[in-house]
């Protein structure tokens, strides 16, 4: 890439390729019509290029209806220089297009658009010798200018001279190698017509020579052809004769075989079937054993469930034993905790009446209405009820309080009877459901363990009795195939002999007619 011509620089921009500046510049070359973009490191002084053809840099903006106008050159290698980037391809590193624009920000070069004018106070010389320069500066441009165009003009009018001169040495040279081409095929028409008469003049003297030597080969093939046509006679006499006794032999060799194929397949056949007998009487006897081997073990297994019943009930009795020498150690504790439990509950009832009677001793006795027909009325029943309540109170209080809590403790102590019972006539219901349960789960279990053996024995079964009959299957097919076989052998042969005669009739049948023909 470096020593192709990639054509005018036509745009520059500067752009960092991670984390080092680059400056990308853009070559246009028109007759070539191709467009490169030239990537330069300026820390690495590494080259990048990536080239287009026009066809291919209009294909990138044909769905960009802002860039699609080739005359947007600018905004064309903005675009592309915004979305490339540099990526690692093996050990090599590549200038691609991406699809979207990077990260990196493309930015315009720096160039210096201004020049610093000196200024200040200067003197009149300085100031003559600066306009002097100016009005120098303007002649000695017309004079490089005219210089150039003379020397441009001189170098035109030299290129023109060498052209011309070029030209009719071209004419020269032409005129030449035309004089030259004619002479040698004229030279090579005379060298052509010269040899063409010589071979007329040799095809002559070989046509004769061949006519002559055509014709006494003719006379001796005619000659050898009578003699191999008697030869062939003989030999066809005696080839009938062989012929004849081959087919004598082989009619009685036929006859033999035919005999003692039909006696090997009737011993074979007699062989199978004895085969076969024995074959079903080994099976009949190896799946006796098997289902023998199978009601035994199925017998012993219908055998062990009384045991694990048995084990079942010890284990649940032991339960049950456990549980009463536990409930009987535990029951005193229990029955003195509940003692107390009432003694406790007892006190704290009596400290409650205490209280109310306290309460009630120190209360503001409530004014009661004696007023009125009512008034009088209640207050004559309330000081009778007075003195009657008075008289009871005293006497029976006592032992109404005793006889209430000697009731509450019994019907609290029954009760908790009651609650215990009921509690233990519940865990004791649960107990046994979940040993039926258990007794149900193992007795699942056990059945299907037992059917899960003999579906088990019955696929091996299965798979033996599927084993042995494709055995006898494949044996039967190679017994049929190899049968196949022979009549396709006999066939194949019948067909050749078939041909052979046709190709040996066919073949007496010209000689006949040849001989007809002479």
């Amino acid at each position: 890439m470096d020593e192709q011509d990639k054509g005018h620089l036509t745009y520059q921009e500067s752009k960092v390729f991670h984390a080092e500046p680059h400056l990308c510049s853009v070559y246009d070359h028109s007759k070539r019509r191709v467009v490169t973009f030239e990537v330069y490191g300026l820390d690495t002084q590494d080259i990048l290029h990536k080239q287009y053809t026009y066809n291919e840099f209009d294909g990138l903006f044909r769905f960009n209806a802002e860039l699609m106008n080739p005359n947007r050159k600018e905004g064309r290698y903005h675009w592309v220089i915004e979305r490339l980037e540099i990526g690692q391809v093996g050990s090599d590193r590549k200038l691609r297009l991406a699809a979207e624009v990077t990260k990196e920000v493309p930015e315009l070069p720096i160039y210096e658009t201004t020049r610093k004018i000196p200024t200040g106070r200067m003197d009149l010389k300085e100031r003559q010798r600066l306009r002097d320069q100016m009005d120098m500066l303007s002649i000695k441009r017309e004079e490089k200018i005219r210089t150039k165009k003379e020397a441009s003009k001189k170098k035109f009018l030299e290129h023109i001279r060498r052209l011309q001169e070029d030209n009719e040495r071209r004419k020269v040279e032409q005129d030449e190698s035309i004089a030259r081409e004619r002479e040698k095929r004229y030279k090579e028409q005379l060298e052509y017509e010269n040899q063409e008469e010589e071979e007329a003049a040799r095809a002559a003297v070989l046509q004769k020579t061949r006519r002559i030597a055509a014709e006494n080969k003719d006379r001796a093939h005619e000659e050898a052809e009578e003699e191999d046509l008697r030869q062939l006679r003989i030999r066809w006499r005696e080839v009938d004769a062989e012929k004849a006794r081959h087919i004598a032999e082989a009619r009685a060799r036929k006859e033999r075989n035919v005999a003692a194929q039909a006696e090997k397949k009737k011993a074979d056949e007699e062989a199978a079937r004895a085969t076969q007998a024995k074959r079903e009487a080994a099976w009949a006897g190896r799946e006796s054993r098997v289902n023998k081997k199978l009601e035994d073990k199925v017998k012993r297994a219908l055998e062990l469930i009384p045991e694990i019943k048995r084990m079942a009930n010890l284990k649940v009795e032991r339960n049950s034993e456990f549980l009463q020498d536990w409930n009987e150690r535990r029951w005193p504790i229990f029955h003195d905790q509940l003692e107390r439990q009432k003694e406790r509950e007892a006190q704290r009832q009596a400290e409650a009446d205490a209280v109310k009677k306290y309460h009630a001793e120190r209360a503001v006795p409530k004014k009661e209405k004696v007023k009125g027909k009512k008034g009088k009325a209640k207050a004559a029943g309330g000081k009778k009820k007075d003195k009657d309540a008075g008289k009871d109170a005293e006497g029976e209080g006592d032992a109404k309080k005793d006889t209430e809590r000697i009731v509450d403790g019994v019907e609290a102590k029954m009760r908790e009877q009651m609650a215990e019972i009921k509690r233990r006539s519940e865990l004791e219901m649960k107990r046994n459901e979940k040993i039926k349960e258990k007794e149900q789960r193992l007795k699942v279990a056990e059945l299907k363990r037992v059917a899960d053996y003999k579906k088990k024995v019955q696929l091996q079964e299965e798979a033996k009795q599927n084993a042995a009959n494709e055995r006898r299957l494949i044996l039967q097919t190679k017994q049929e195939e190899s049968l196949r076989a022979q009549e396709r052998q006999k066939e194949e042969e019948d067909r050749r002999r078939n041909v052979r005669e046709r190709h040996v009739l066919a073949y007496e049948q010209k000689q006949i007619e040849w001989l007809i023909a002479h």
